[in-house]
């Protein structure tokens, strides 16, 4: 929807004004406003739900180097030997200057949420996994002991997960909320952001909003529960809710107009709900978009996204994607490799769950098989059962579901396996018995795989897991990474020639930022802090700057 234009911001009549308003309360919008209060501003935060946003339903997870906890964990990490690592992954999707001042300040940025409430802790969990089991809060959240990554990078974990049971994300937003509230920002949750206000010289004024009755919120709140991210196949539930609330909230909405002295920052999410935005920007990713599940909330509708643009800004990277697959735990599966319909492999199999699942999506008509032998299978199924009720839920169920349900199929051998699963027989007994000649000749790892995780196959009964990306029970989840392009110093909005939108910031998952060239475990929260922070402090000395000027004009 195009932005209201007015004249003089003087004139309009605002419903309500601050120095900052932040659209989306999730973990960078918190991070944006509690940022712009200590900077003296007076700031609005407005969230269509309840608040929480994605960072709620996650892990709780910042990835964070040469921090306290590491320390006390018995490891020396340095801001260089994690500025190292990220390079690799990272890449040239931000400035060098800016990924060394994130590293740099990471340490300080787990200070400052600890000064909000957040928990962490030192005990450390070391061995190759998606989530750390209860009682652990240290871990290895990336690719960092991968001997590709290590042969360049000094590994140490980095992934540090809120302090409480379950996952960290509930935890981490609970300690926000109080923070807020304490803080003075007025919270306006259950309100639609809907429209940018500029003035003829495109300098964002405000934001135009619908907000919900108040007899309706906790009938909305309910409906936003039924689509939770943790559900798989929610689709149908997902899109029937949004639905409801958007004809709930023409009925009974009101709409109001907020003015931003100095700022409108967009912390709104990404774009996994608009179906219309990935098929523009991966149009073969979106053939499968029906039977992955979204890793989001239905905040991430791209709509944060639409109101950029619709003041010039300008988009990069929005054909990134985090397409995960995740293989342990169960810890028994990393004894298998993984083949393609060529019957080749293509991955390490114990890389991060997004390297895993953007190479099965590269592969042709995303096909690709985990293939393990009769004991790791078995193995495996024990573990998936006696992992502990959280790790059973959400790691062990979806393992299960997928072996009864997904196509899972078993041979008496790589010959009989192959024609059971349509690949040719040659190739996949010619990958078997490589990958076993290796491992009994000291030679290093095709694909790269870690020494330690490396067993042969072996002789006798095989079974190939379905890990294609056409089977719905294979849960590929996925979130867009991809977002509004910023300038890398005040997190400004930019537009196509590079030049600020004054007014407007975005930070997190609606710009392009730290996580956006692929994803780990931990980044998302931290770019979230990262930008959140930078956002709110520009608009705040921005609002500052403005209120300054005042008694002058005045004169």
């Amino acid at each position: 929807m195009s932005p209201i234009v007015i004249e003089d911001g003087d004139a309009l009549a605002w419903d309500r004004e601050a120095d900052v308003v932040v659209v989306g309360f999730g973990g960078a919008g918190a991070s944006a406003a509690l940022q712009a209060r200590e900077g003296g501003a007076e700031v609005i935060l407005i969230d269509r739900f309840g608040g929480g946003g994605t960072t709620a339903y996650s892990g709780g997870v910042i990835y964070a180097g040469a921090t306290r906890f590491q320390r006390e964990a018995g490891f020396d990490d340095t801001v260089d030997d994690m500025l190292d690592y990220l390079r690799q992954e990272v890449g040239d999707v931000v400035r060098p200057e800016t990924l060394e001042r994130f590293c740099r300040g990471s340490a300080a940025d787990v200070d400052w949420l600890i000064e909000h409430g957040v928990r962490y802790s030192g005990a450390a969990y070391l061995d190759k996994i998606t989530y750390p089991p209860e009682g652990k809060f240290l871990y290895y959240s990336g690719n960092e002991k991968s001997p590709a990554f290590e042969a360049k990078a000094r590994p140490a974990p980095r992934g540090h997960r809120a302090v409480g049971a379950g996952f960290g994300g509930a935890h981490y937003i609970a300690a926000l909320r109080r923070s807020i509230e304490r803080a003075g920002i007025a919270l306006m949750l259950h309100t639609r952001a809907d429209r940018l206000i500029c003035d003829r010289a495109g300098r964002v004024l405000g934001i135009e909003v619908v907000a919900l009755d108040r007899s309706q919120h906790a009938r909305q709140q309910a409906l936003y529960g039924r689509a939770s991210p943790y559900v798989p196949h929610n689709h149908g539930r997902t899109e029937r809710a949004l639905k409801a609330m958007r004809a709930m909230e023409e009925r009974h909405g009101t709409t109001l107009r907020l003015r931003a002295r100095g700022g409108v920052v967009l912390g709104t999410g990404g774009f996994a709900y608009s179906r219309a935005l990935i098929d523009r920007h991966d149009s073969e990713f979106a053939r499968h978009y029906d039977v992955t599940h979204r890793l989001s909330t239905m905040g991430n509708d791209g709509s944060g996204l639409e109101m950029g643009l619709s003041a010039g800004g300008a988009v990069g990277r929005m054909e990134s994607l985090y397409i995960a697959r995740n293989i342990a735990p169960p810890e028994a599966l990393l004894d298998g490799i993984i083949v393609n319909r060529e019957g080749r492999r293509f991955v390490p199999e114990d890389a991060y769950v997004s390297m895993i699942g953007g190479e099965v999506a590269k592969q042709p008509d995303g096909d690709a098989w985990l293939i393990v032998n009769a004991r790791s299978f078995r193995r495996s199924i024990g573990e998936a059962l006696t992992c502990g009720w959280q790790r059973f839920k959400y790691f062990g169920v979806p393992m299960l579901v997928n072996y009864a349900l997904g196509g899972t199929r078993r041979g008496g051998g790589a010959t009989a396996l192959a024609r059971r699963i349509g690949i040719d027989p040659a190739a996949l007994s010619t990958a078997i018995e490589q990958h076993d000649r290796d491992i009994a000749e000291g030679k290093p790892d095709l694909v790269g795989k870690s020494e330690a995780l490396r067993k042969p196959l072996g002789r006798g009964a095989l079974y190939a897991v379905n890990m294609c990306m056409s089977n719905r029970h294979a849960l590929t989840k996925f979130m867009t990474l991809g977002g509004l392009e910023v300038d890398e110093d005040s997190g400004a909005v930019l537009r196509a020639d590079g030049s600020p939108i004054a007014g407007l910031y975005a930070a997190g998952m609606a710009a392009k930022g730290l996580h956006s060239n692929g994803y780990i475990s931990g980044l998302s929260i931290a770019d979230g802090v990262f930008s959140g922070r930078r956002a709110g402090r520009h608009a705040a000395d921005a609002a500052q700057a403005l209120n300054d000027r005042r008694p002058i004009e005045a004169a």
